[in-house]
């Protein structure tokens, strides 16, 4: 029989917690790796309400985006498509359409396409140069949530990364954090980076 945790059961279930509790309906969010669509449709059932609220769902592979279209399609009211943006890009850049300061909640899964090809993972090296335009897009008060594999190689390498990366954020303009698994091996871990409503 499976173990039953109350507070969090896993690392998604903790990320969504954290995400309920900064965003709300009429936000603007992005999803910059799809994946199967689990959290695009999280986001949606966050922030989307009939005429308010605007969902940015990313991914490099096409796989990916039909599978989300269809995850949403068999979930949502089916004019979920004036509010969400499905797109096929590297999350490496992001559209010229998005405002600096318009987005409450930027959403990373990193690794790998579940049911996909294991070798096709996000790398580092573009998810830095994400994160470095996400610091813009997000509004303040608002969060970057990232989720980290690091049982593969390239998955350790790109966890060490953005760790590096958060670390040397200004404290005072930025709040940074990471959640791990301490008697669960190889097990995701959850980095929050929220930006500071204020700061002098």
């Amino acid at each position: 029989m499976r173990s039953s945790f109350p507070l969090f059961q896993s690392h998604l279930d903790l990320a969504h917690t954290y995400w309920a509790e900064i965003v709300q309906v009429g936000d603007s969010v992005i999803d910059a790796t799809c994946g199967n669509g689990h959290d695009t449709l999280k986001l949606c059932q966050l922030v989307l309400s009939i005429d308010k609220g605007k969902v940015y769902s990313f991914d490099i592979q096409e796989q990916a985006l039909t599978t989300t279209h269809q995850y949403l399609s068999a979930h949502l009211r089916s004019n979920f498509k004036e509010q969400v943006v499905l797109q096929q890009r590297c999350h490496s850049s992001f559209p010229d359409e998005i405002s600096p300061a318009s987005i409450k909640l930027i959403v990373y899964n990193l690794g790998y396409l579940p049911g996909g090809n294991k070798a096709k993972t996000t790398e580092g090296s573009t998810t830095l140069q994400s994160l470095k335009q996400a610091e813009k897009l997000i509004q303040p008060g608002g969060v970057i949530s990232i989720t980290c594999y690091s049982g593969h190689e390239e998955g350790a390498k790109e966890q060490e990364q953005i760790l590096a990366y958060a670390s040397r954020l200004a404290p005072k303009e930025w709040s940074c954090c990471q959640h791990i698994w301490l008697n669960r091996k190889q097990a995701p871990s959850l980095v929050l980076i929220q930006k500071a409503k204020e700061y002098q």
